[in-house]
């Protein structure tokens, strides 16, 4: 064979078994994202208030088959849109309630947007940045944690990426190519975005782009993003549930569009307000282990800022954490549509100068630090359980042969990265991935368990576990100057729990719109809240036996609203039921 033909052939056989180990870590990083999101989905019960809260409001849909009104305890609570209740409801409906499918639509959500982080940088940069891409954003914190959370905002970081997305589309299509696919792909998931919590899927997108457009000075820009016809699709999806909503209940749209995000965003009154750099720290934190990596990132994409991906990517995480630290409300979770962004800057960090290899990156060590100091704390928690902190204590001992297992391993993932960059990074690319990905996902599965088996104010479930063998079908469930969101979600109840509270208190349920609003039970149902005049009469003519959820420093003053003693049938913590016969 001639010289320069096997040479060719050389090249092209180590093209072919490059093109396979990539593809290969395709796969596995496919199937570890799969492990991390829905290992254990359904182990944990669900969390107070918001996990509980979201789940009973899809739960009553089925029961009440109301597609338009979101109902807590039978009463309308429209604190937030309807798309997200849609999305657990339909999941209840094909797998019957329980916490694996009301996490289902979260952990589909964090799964669409890895893949749309891999796509997009796959097209842009090349395989070894996606992957890395969808490593960073697999295993960052806050992003892991939300991705098994039934709240709205992973759906809402989803619908945000994919405009994001195709918005970037467009900006990088030829010209004179048709954009009409990706306009519709911009505008409708802005839309489907509204409707899962509201205008911020409008206007966190809104403000990228026309800083983007205002920066670059990309005035054709304006023109290929067709905005009459994208702002029409935008309202066709978004106004017909809006009206319907306002005309079953009068004053939802002046609620939800002046008090949820005017009143929320300027003033205090909603009681979240948090220091300016509070979302600086969330990010930092949020970002772990992989924090480590933002000043370089930030260094080298300085350099770039003249490109427009870069820009794109720095707006993208910078405009968001700047709105929401204007705000006077501040939640972690605000900031959790940055996260595509931020590992797409990570991810290009490490991709690429893997690829170089001209030298060693030994900051893709910190990670290993970071989840080997961890594991060695719950080793150490092991043998002397006094230092670990009171909620991770019991999960960290009821999987103690798992956190042994791992204080093994994590040491040999983390020296077989290191052998791989020191014997050269880019001919050692897969090994530094796997070893990094086997990890990482080891530590949070681990993390995920530990944290199933804590307590973690999810008192709800046993508490309804507890109750249920007293509580009949013609019996009525009271809750007594208490009210736990989860208990109407275990017990299944098929009516309206009573709720005996003092008149000045603000809120309902922990709902402004109910304390502001308050509506009528769904139709076909009695009162629901009660004074503690009224549920005294309640008592005294009660022809039915009463389920009463009293916390145990409140008995006294069930006994002189009651005149009555009542009898104790079973016990929780600090929770007793009770009866009146």
């Amino acid at each position: 064979m001639p010289e320069n033909k096997a040479q060719d052939f050389g090249v092209a056989a180590c093209v072919r078994e490059s093109s396979r180990n990539e593809t290969r870590c395709v796969i596995i990083g496919f199937l570890i994202a799969l492990i991390v999101l829905f290992t254990g989905l359904g182990s944990t019960a669900l969390f107070e208030p918001d996990e509980g809260r979201n789940a009973e409001k899809a739960r009553e849909i089925l029961l009440l088959h109301d597609w338009i009104t979101p109902h807590q305890n039978f009463l309308p609570t429209l604190d937030k849109p309807i798309f997200f209740y849609w999305v657990l409801a339909t999941a209840f409906k094909v797998f019957g309630p329980s916490e694996w499918s009301a996490r289902l639509p979260s952990a589909l959500a964090a799964l669409g947007c890895l893949v749309l982080v891999y796509l997009f940088a796959r097209r842009y940069w090349g395989v070894w940045p996606a992957l890395w891409s969808c490593l960073v954003l697999l295993t960052s914190l806050q992003f892991v944690i939300f991705a098994r959370l039934v709240l709205f905002d992973m759906t809402l970081t989803f619908f945000i990426a994919w405009a994001l997305f195709s918005f970037y589309r467009i900006v990088e299509n030829k010209p004179g190519a048709s954009d009409t696919w990706l306009v519709i792909s911009l505008y409708g998931a802005m839309a489907l975005g509204t409707l899962t919590k509201g205008p911020v899927a409008l206007v966190t997108p809104g403000l990228i782009i026309f800083c983007f457009v205002l920066m670059r000075r990309n005035w054709d820009l304006i023109k290929r993003l067709q905005l009459v016809h994208g702002v029409a699709l935008y309202l066709a999806i978004t106004v017909p549930w809006n009206v319907l909503a306002e005309l079953k209940n009068p004053g939802y749209l002046r609620y939800f569009l002046w008090d949820e995000h005017v009143i929320r965003y300027l003033t205090p009154h909603f009681g979240r307000s948090k220091s300016w750099y509070y979302f600086l720290l969330v990010t930092l934190i949020g970002l772990l282990p992989w924090t480590l990596f933002l000043p370089r990132c930030a260094k080298d994409f300085w350099r770039e800022r003249a490109t427009s991906g870069a820009l794109f990517l720095v707006l993208w995480i910078v405009l968001p954490v700047a709105f929401f630290s204007a705000s006077y409300s501040k939640l972690p979770h605000y900031i959790l549509p940055i996260y595509p962004a931020l590992a797409l800057l990570v991810g290009h960090d490490i991709g690429s100068r893997i690829e170089e290899g001209t030298q060693p990156d030994w900051l893709l060590l910190t990670p290993w630090l970071t989840v080997i100091g961890l594991a060695a704390y719950l080793l150490i928690g092991l043998a002397f359980p006094k230092f670990l902190a009171v909620h991770i204590r019991p999960g960290t001992i009821e999987n103690s042969v798992l956190i042994v297992a791992a204080g093994l391993l994590l040491p040999l993932g983390c020296l077989l990265s290191w052998l791989g960059l020191r014997k050269g990074p880019a001919q050692n690319r897969t090994i530094v991935y796997l070893a990094t990905a086997f990890g990482l996902a080891l530590f949070v599965v681990l993390s995920t368990r530990i944290i199933a088996a804590g307590s973690f104010n999810r008192i709800s479930k046993p508490l309804a576990q507890r109750s249920a063998p007293f509580v009949g079908a013609l019996d009525q469930v009271v809750f007594f100057e208490t009210y736990l969101e989860g208990v109407p979600f275990y017990l299944r109840v098929e009516k309206p729990i009573w709720l005996v509270r003092p008149k000045e208190r603000q809120t309902i349920m922990a709902s402004n719109y109910l304390g502001y609003v308050r509506p009528a039970a769904a139709s076909g149902y009695g009162p629901v809240l009660l004074t503690l005049d009224e549920f005294s009469e309640r008592w005294k003519g009660a022809d039915q036996s009463l389920r009463i959820i009293v916390r145990a420093k409140n008995i006294d003053r069930l006994i002189r609203t009651t005149g009555v003693a009542p009898r104790q049938l079973a016990q929780f913590d600090e929770y007793l039921l009770v009866t009146n016969r």
